[in-house]
Formats: C-alpha cells, structure tokens, sequence
C-alpha cells in the first residue's frame, strides 16, 4: 500500500471503510481489499451484517410506505453515488491517470532540546546521625535508663532534622542564593519543626547533662521557628542583616547550639558564642 493510499483510508471513518465492502458493486476489487486491511489494522471484526428489515406503518396508507422507501433508495444512491465518485478519483490515480500526486516534502524531524531548568530544592539531611553523636558525649550514668535515652535520641533526631534544613536555607539568603521560592520552602521548613514541636509539650526525666542539651534545643527551635517566618519579607535587599531582632535571635541560636554541639553539620564551622562586654 503506497503513502498516498495509506493516507486515503487512514482519513477515512469505520463505517466509510464498511460502504466500500458492503457495496462491492460500486467499487474496483481493489479498493474493497484496501478498506479490509485497514478495518483488519485498526482492529474492527468484519462480520456480515444481517438482512436488514424494513419496517412499515401498516396504520400508514401504501403511498406513504411507498414515498418513505422511495427516500431511503435515492440517499442511498446519492451516497453511493458520491463514494463511487471518490473512489474513481483515487483509482484512477494509482494506475497512472489523471493527476499524479505530488508527493509532499518530509519535514527534518527536529529532536527535543534539553534545557537546564534552575532548582532549589532543599537537600535532605539525616537528625538521626548527629543524634547519635550527642547520645555519645552523654555520661555513663544517664545512659542508664533505656526510656530516658530512647526519648532524648529521638527528641535531638527531630531537632537537628529541622535545624539543618534551616541553616541550610538562611545560609543560601546570606550568601545571595536564596531561589524563587524561598518563601514556600520556608513554610515546608517550618512543618518540618512541629515535629519536633509535638515531643517538645511533655516533660521528660533527662539526666543533668542531657536535660541541658535538650533545653538549648528547645530555646534555639523556638528562635528559628520565628526566624523563619519573618526572613521571606526582609530577603529583598538582604533586609535581615539589618534587622536588629533577626540579627540577635540568630546570635542567640549560635550561642545554645555551641552548648550542644561544637560545629554545625551543614557547614562544618563551629558555632559562635556570643561575647558581652562591660563598659565601667
């Protein structure tokens, strides 16, 4: 089956393809075969339709039943008479007469272009493994009670999940990175912290150290919480290095982590305490 032919009965609807078989009178043996293979290729079942029974008003007068039969068999034979007409054109066309189909050009087919989309997504950083150096600096006699150290190691694992994705996120504004949406991620950090929030409304048996650790943890949540709500609206024009509540809650986050932890995991720099000094 040549391209045009292909095209010809591809355009052509299931029931157009059935006229072509169910009236071989009208057509070359030729095109009847065609219609077949592309009704086969489209996957239609070529049954043969029963004997159609024409259906009279006997309440009708016989001129009537008469006229309405009469109707049927000239669009009929119009339809016919139109497909005949098309179907001549193409015939003729595939021995040679008429006019000859110009094959049209094929276009270059253009493969897709790959282009570098900016992302900004946060990286995912494991609380479960700073957790477990915390857990190793606590001393023997608090490690001693299972349910005290299973609670705290999971209290730090939610902590640090929260707090590495946020100085992951302020260290991107501080350094000119912060991406288009900044502000969304900052809303994402925060629901990572209400887990954290949840353990955090119950009172826990900690041992001294332990509960020392867990209540800088608490102070420094609550200051980056906050922190991260007011930061989106002082991002332009890095706002917040002049902010003087921003500047000093991030202080103060430095200072009770130093107290937890020597250096942050994110960055590997160790955190600052906060040095006052006395005027006499």
């Amino acid at each position: 089956m040549s391209d045009y032919s292909t095209d010809f009965y591809h355009q052509k609807t299931d029931a157009e393809l059935r006229f072509f078989i169910e009236h071989p009178e009208y057509y070359q043996p030729d095109l009847i075969d065609l219609a077949r293979r592309e009704l086969r290729r489209r996957g239609v079942q070529l049954v043969a339709p029963p004997a159609e029974t024409a259906e009279v008003d006997l309440s009708a007068p016989a001129d009537v039943a008469n006229a309405g039969r009469s109707v049927n068999w000239l669009n009929l034979a119009l339809a016919a008479v139109l497909l005949l007409g098309m179907g001549f054109f193409y015939y003729s066309k595939q021995r040679g007469g008429g006019v000859k189909a110009v094959a049209a050009p094929a276009k270059p087919h253009v493969p897709p272009r790959l282009v570098e989309v900016p992302t900004s997504a946060i990286p995912t950083y494991n609380g479960s493994a700073v957790a477990d150096q915390l857990v190793a600096r606590l001393p023997a006699a608090e490690k001693k009670d299972p349910q005290a150290l299973r609670q705290f190691r999971e209290l730090a694992r939610r902590f640090w999940t929260a707090e590495m994705q946020t100085e992951y996120l302020t260290g991107q504004a501080h350094a000119g990175k912060a991406g288009p949406m900044f502000a969304e991620q900052t809303t994402v950090v925060r629901q990572t912290w209400s887990d954290f929030n949840k353990g955090a409304v119950y009172s826990y048996r900690f041992g001294p150290k332990m509960a020392r650790m867990y209540d800088r943890m608490r102070e420094a949540a609550s200051s980056q919480q906050h922190i991260l709500e007011q930061f989106p609206d002082l991002l332009a024009d890095k706002k917040f290095l002049t902010d003087k509540e921003l500047v000093s809650r991030e202080a103060d986050v430095q200072d009770w982590l130093k107290d937890v932890l020597p250096a942050s995991p994110v960055t590997g720099k160790p955190y600052k305490a906060t040095v006052l000094t006395a005027k006499f």
